[in-house]
């Protein structure tokens, strides 16, 4: 109850002084104290959240059911009728500028909602939105109470709870929305804690502060970490931080070649990078290969950030790990992504053209050149490399993967023709033509499945698992494809949902599945399933990829849509055009429309 909380808070700070003496009558009494009462319409709406009452994504207006309305935190005749989510930052608005200890100790349960690993959350709940909108909310906090009172909660100080790790983070996290340099003490001493929620949120709050002092903690986790999670998320971390400078050094370039390549200008003259690069560069070398493909992903993206000649024998390093390890690969402890994008990056660094597949001529090229190696700074390669794990593509996408799951629109509107040019194709037998082309491509090492989506409430697996791509599988594949029969509406949620291994919508607790890329095909607007809204689509599918690192690519099939279908869309949050587009930009992947 946060209500026994409060008054436990509200005892602790008396006891220290920390408040004034109508401050503790009032965290005593706030029971029965006069309206308004935001902790109370806090605590009211928390319990029915918890028993699964609230669809927080629900449009609906309240009415009377308003919790805000009951406790007079906002009168009848205010203008607006809100919904649950309204109601809630109504709630947390109010508290905010009360900005006291108990509000704070109160917000912070909300800012746990969804960190607990047991807990069960449905869709309707939608967790990390509810969770944002506290965190949100703790950008208005200013007081010294109630900054105290969230360093307690930060320190791990609240052991009377049970969630207490799920707490401590939430206190990590408001503190680092709070951005005060004086708490950055009790934020650092969350990444020595034994918990990885503790420390994987310590690491989201330095992101927040972000002046160099978390920089500096964060290259410390780069140097030390071994859980993937904490490793992904602090270097993801320290790329957010520097990406204002890396944009600046981009616009440079670009105005530099637009000048014919000069840069002679004092305005074109290269920026001196952060104090900090290049220790988070040594930190980022030496962290490759001690956790999962997963975070090297995100670290040889650091490195291109700040390229360096220190950074190649690293890279060289992981193709050979390749070379020696082909079980790893099959296993799915490696994947032909990162092999792929570190040898892009060899090419682009030194201007050589050795194939993944061929550490042996890398490894010689450094031995002889090392001393003399001139690094270019120019992230797009000239020469685009080809990984030897990967497929001619798929509609023109190239397969970077060796874990590949396709996503395959079966809606009724698949049967529409591909053109008005007299050619019978239907968008299906498009889709098949070019499905079937991909799989056939696959590299033997690698491993592929398909999902499929109507307007059913769950999608469909070709195979439980996935299936590695030797000539028996394939065929058995073709089998199958040709059977397939568009129907229905489109719920394509479920095949993302699906494709990903969606198990729960808890922080974090997304590991269920090894695919490595996944690229989806559809022609249609989200119809069917539990979620219809096309922005609702990308942020759950954001939130359970975060750790995932998946690449998903789209395919959007636009041609001959009829009018009528064009203007309805049109009144989406999101064309199904934009949908497919930001989905691929927002994964690391690529768009195609056809």
């Amino acid at each position: 109850m946060i209500l026994t909380a409060l008054f436990t808070v509200a005892l602790s700070f008396a006891s220290a002084g920390a408040l004034t003496h109508s401050e503790h009558a009032r965290a005593i009494l706030v029971e029965t104290a006069a309206e308004p009462n935001p902790l109370k319409a806090l605590d009211s709406w928390l319990k029915l959240y918890r028993r699964g009452k609230i669809d927080y994504r629900s449009v609906e207006p309240l009415g009377k059911k308003s919790i805000a309305l009951k406790y007079k935190v906002r009168k009848a005749n205010d203008l607006g009728n809100p919904t649950w989510s309204g109601d809630l930052k109504l709630i947390l608005k109010v508290l905010a500028e009360q900005n006291d200890a108990a509000s704070a100790r109160a917000m912070a349960e909300v800012a746990a909602v969804g960190l607990d690993p047991k807990g069960k959350y449905s869709y309707a709940m939608a967790p990390y939105s509810v969770r944002s909108a506290a965190l949100e909310a703790f950008t208005k906090i200013s007081s010294k109470p109630a900054k105290d009172t969230l360093a307690a909660g930060a320190r791990g100080e609240w052991k009377d709870r049970k969630n207490a790790d799920e707490l401590r983070a939430a206190a990590l996290l408001a503190l680092g929305r709070v951005r005060d340099p004086a708490y950055m003490d009790v934020i650092t001493a969350g990444l020595q804690d034994d918990a990885v929620v503790t420390r994987l949120h310590a690491v989201q709050a330095l992101a927040h502060i972000a002046d160099e002092a978390s920089q500096k903690a964060l290259i410390d986790v780069l140097e030390r970490e071994r859980d993937d999670a904490v490793l992904v998320t602090a270097a993801k971390s320290l790329r957010a931080i520097y990406s204002e400078h890396v944009s600046k050094q981009e616009s440079l370039r670009e105005r530099a070649k637009a000048r014919g390549g000069s840069a002679s200008a004092e305005r074109d003259k290269p920026l001196p990078p952060p104090p900090t690069a290049r220790r988070a560069v040594r930190a980022a070398i030496k962290a490759l290969g001690r956790t999962t493909w997963r975070a090297d992903m995100v670290l040889v993206r650091l490195l291109d950030d700040f390229r360096s000649v220190e950074a190649v024998p690293a890279l060289i390093t992981v193709l050979e790990r390749f070379r020696d390890h082909p079980e790893e690969v099959e296993n799915g402890t490696l994947s032909g992504l990162l092999q792929f994008r570190v040898h892009e990056l060899l090419v682009s660094m030194t201007g050589a053209v050795f194939s993944a597949d061929d550490p042996n001529n890398w490894r010689k090229l450094w031995e002889k050149e090392q001393d003399k190696l001139a690094v270019t700074t120019t992230k797009t390669p000239e020469k685009k490399p080809r990984s030897g794990t990967s497929a001619k593509g798929f509609v023109g996408i190239p397969v970077e993967g060796t874990r590949v799951v396709f996503i395959l629109d079966l809606s009724g509107s698949m049967e529409w023709p591909m053109s008005d040019e007299g050619e019978d194709l239907r968008r299906l037998d498009y889709a098949k033509r070019e499905l079937l082309k991909a799989i056939d491509a696959l590299a033997p090492n690698a491993m592929f499945n398909l999902v499929t989506f109507n307007g059913d409430e769950e999608a469909e697996a070709w195979k439980k698992e996935l299936v590695t791509a030797n000539k028996r599988n394939k065929v058995r594949f073709a089998k199958f494809v040709e059977k397939l029969r568009p129907l229905g509406g489109t719920n394509l949620w479920s095949g993302m949902e699906k494709a990903l291994g969606i198990k729960t919508l808890v922080y974090g607790n997304h590991y269920e599945t090894t695919v490595d890329e996944i690229f989806l095909l559809s022609d249609g607007a989200p119809s069917a399933g539990d979620v219809i809204d096309p922005v609702e689509i990308l942020r759950l599918t954001q939130e359970v990829n975060r750790f995932k690192e998946v690449r998903i690519n789209t395919v959007f099939i636009s041609s001959r849509t009829p009018p009528q279908v064009q203007a309805a869309q049109a009144q989406m949050s999101l064309s199904p055009k934009e949908l497919m587009r930001r989905m691929a930009r927002e994964n690391g992947g690529k768009f195609r429309d056809v």
